[in-house]
């Protein structure tokens, strides 16, 4: 249990360093110091888990996050969470910067396309 954390943890903080600290898109930026969402000029404060859910998804537009790798680079390896936690994330980001930018691959995970 101890080394799972230990993983997660590490994994977490890669993903910081190699990340910017604000990503801009056409529509959104995210900006990693302020835990911000700028959404068309208006500012969105997301709660930690969907920022950071939105955070890996924007890390790689385009590319598919499984679940599992969705589930181990947010929450964590220790953490056990329910089947439908991640579905729910995404549907509340989803209501937050709109349902285009996030797209379903059934049976995979998730991706973000601008």
């Amino acid at each position: 249990m101890l080394l799972s954390r230990i993983k997660a943890l590490l994994r977490r903080k890669e993903m910081a360093i190699d990340s910017p600290v604000a990503v801009e898109l056409k529509s959104l930026t995210i900006d990693r110091d302020r835990y911000v969402v700028i959404k068309e000029e208006k500012e969105l404060n997301l709660p930690k888990k969907e920022f950071e859910l939105l955070a890996l998804l924007i890390s790689v537009p385009g590319k598919v996050f499984t679940r599992d790798h969705i589930l181990s680079s947010v929450w964590g390896d220790d953490v056990i969470v329910g089947d439908r936690t991640i579905d729910v994330h995404i549907r509340k980001l989803r209501e937050k910067i709109g349902s285009s930018h996030i797209t379903t691959i059934k049976g995979v995970g998730y991706k973000f396309e601008e």
